[in-house]
């Protein structure tokens, strides 16, 4: 593949990540391994830690997540992430404007 086209890519899916990860905490509350499982799923490239957890942190004093200890019956305590109803708000105009400029931008491409 062109290079040039393969930083494009690296950078379109920088920039989606916080859909992608307010996308999977809108279909269950995570951990944060989890949650990185979950996104690399979908966007198909790893989520460095130094990535993420700023990316969450940011979330829950931005008040679109929540985040609570959860006891494990085996191995150590999880920190586990959850969208608010301000979170979801946020990820539905995100999503609605996204597919408006996906519209754009395909017509521009299609045109």
């Amino acid at each position: 593949m062109n290079a040039q086209v393969e930083d494009w890519e690296k950078r379109w899916r920088k920039g989606v990540l916080p859909f992608a990860v307010l996308g999977a905490l809108k279909a269950a509350p995570r951990h944060g391994y989890a949650l990185a499982v979950a996104v690399k799923d979908v966007l198909g490239a790893n989520i460095p830690e130094g990535t993420l957890y700023p990316l969450l942190a940011g979330f829950e004093q931005d008040g679109l997540t929540t985040a609570e200890w959860v006891i494990q019956e085996s191995g150590p305590a999880k920190k586990t992430y959850a969208i608010t109803p301000k979170g979801l708000a946020a990820l539905q105009e995100g999503a609605r404007r996204w597919k408006a400029f996906d519209a754009s931008l395909r017509g521009l491409l299609d045109g």
